[in-house]
């Protein structure tokens, strides 16, 4: 739809409350460079609906069912859903030739689920599909179960009817082209059955994934390309986060070319094949600190191992009982199992329960920097801070988390801090880890992590 101008602009500060009101809807970050197309589309709004002014649409945009159906209708207006099949036709030359095979000889899972998130228009969700049964070599009829998901419902009634316009189809070998599309009589194609019956599609806003309790499915495979950049840094460390949870261990993650989790994850471990980088996330990983252990301060030197380790839980006060905090003492149960990725979920699930409760997000973090994924641990130390400010061994944990990442001066004001905070009155945590632990041990502990 060409936009048809409103008679004024729109004012720079409502401008601006537009912006804000489209990440906080779908967490896409518009730069001031974007700010021209916003006022664009907005006017065409505008005009659309017959509202004459700016103040009186982002008005509108507060109203009711109407009001979020407008603020959907915005949203995808700014989308841009640009795509074709085998975009970067190296990067799949390199999952059907290495990694798909890899998957298959492991006998992971058959048939093997993958997630394309934002798949526009469904050219990528296909692609996956194609080139699974190439890599199957006739082996399995359904090789895969490849799940497209995009918040725009006209992206996805498009994907589902599968038919394609030529231009569409421009990256494709021949052979490919008469293989697994039919011909239409107008210059169309349309996707075979053989690949549309291994794929489905929904609609999922990326944003709603981060609230919503983790689903069972894990994936062998997530490709995310070219969505994240538009995204704040805070959202992507998030989503990279639930990523992570949502794969099998030995899955991989696929961005963007001018994508990195560099700075954003170190759960992750980067891979090259056919000169194309993508993310494993590792099979085995390293046992954190059991919960349920001897009440002492860690000697190692590892600075993922440092940290408070104490007796079982005392008995736990009627303030405890409530529905979160008894998700939370679950989780440290199952931890103490060593089923960490379960007790992280069950913290997430927590934390969304009740954003108030601290416990969820530190338990989180401890998990976390168990791990040796500091940045996230980093990030759920401070939303604990953000709950409970008198939350010390939140504070600590966010102390950690800097040490491991190699930002030692940030670590050491970090410690300051804590020393002059544990003079007052300071909050510990209702999970094992703060039992036992009085101001003295607290105050030797936060001593040996200055520098001398």
């Amino acid at each position: 739809m060409t936009p048809v101008r409103a008679r004024a602009s729109i004012p720079t500060e409502l401008l601006s409350s537009l912006r804000n009101l489209v990440e906080s809807a779908s967490g896409v970050v518009l730069g001031d460079a974007k700010l021209p197309h916003l006022s664009a589309v907005v006017q065409g709004r505008m005009a659309a609906l017959g509202i004459p002014d700016a103040s009186g649409y982002l008005k509108f945009l507060s109203e009711g069912e109407k009001g979020a159906a407008e603020r959907r209708d915005l949203v995808l207006e700014l989308l841009v859903g640009e795509t074709s099949f085998f975009r970067t036709p190296a990067l799949f030359q390199a999952f059907r030739k290495a990694i798909l095979p890899g998957f298959l000889e492991q006998g992971l899972l058959h048939p093997l689920p993958i997630w394309c998130a934002g798949c526009a228009t469904g050219e990528e969700t296909y692609s996956v599909a194609i080139a699974a049964l190439e890599a199957s070599g006739g082996r399995y009829a359904v090789p895969v179960r490849v799940l497209g998901t995009d918040l725009h419902p006209r992206f996805l009634d498009a994907a589902r009817e599968g038919i394609y316009p030529g231009q569409a189809l421009r990256n494709l070998p021949g052979r490919i082209r008469e293989t697994w599309f039919t011909p239409m009589k107008d210059g169309r194609f349309r996707v075979a059955d053989t690949v549309r019956r291994l794929v489905d599609f929904e609609e999922r806003n990326l944003i709603d994934f981060l609230a919503d309790p983790l689903p069972s499915d894990r994936y062998a495979a997530i490709f995310c390309r070219n969505v994240m950049i538009y995204f704040g840094s805070d959202t992507t460390r998030r989503l990279v986060g639930r990523f992570h949870e949502s794969l099998f261990g030995g899955g991989v993650l696929f961005l963007g070319h001018s994508e990195t989790l560099w700075g954003i994850s170190e759960a992750f471990r980067l891979e090259e094949q056919e000169k194309i980088f993508y993310y494993r996330k590792p099979r085995a990983e390293v046992r954190p600190p059991r919960l349920a252990a001897a009440p002492r301060f860690s000697g190692s030197s590892d600075p993922r191992r440092r940290g408070f380790r104490a007796d079982p839980p005392p008995p736990h006060s009627v303030a405890d009982s409530s529905p979160a905090m008894k998700l939370v003492l679950s989780a440290e149960r199952l931890a103490d199992d060593g089923r960490i990725e379960d007790a992280v979920a069950i913290c997430r699930q927590a934390a969304a329960l009740d954003p108030g409760c601290p416990e969820a997000e530190y338990l989180t973090a401890f998990l976390l920097r168990g791990h040796g994924r500091n940045a996230e641990a980093l990030y759920h130390a401070e939303r604990a801070l953000v709950r409970d400010p008198r939350f010390v061994f939140a504070d600590m944990e966010a102390a950690e988390c800097l040490c491991g990442m190699g930002r030692a001066g940030e670590a050491a004001l970090r410690w300051k801090g804590i020393l002059r905070a544990i003079e007052g009155n300071v909050h510990l945590p209702r999970l094992s880890v703060g039992s036992g632990i009085s101001p003295q041990m607290l105050r030797q502990y936060v001593l040996s992590r200055l520098p001398r």
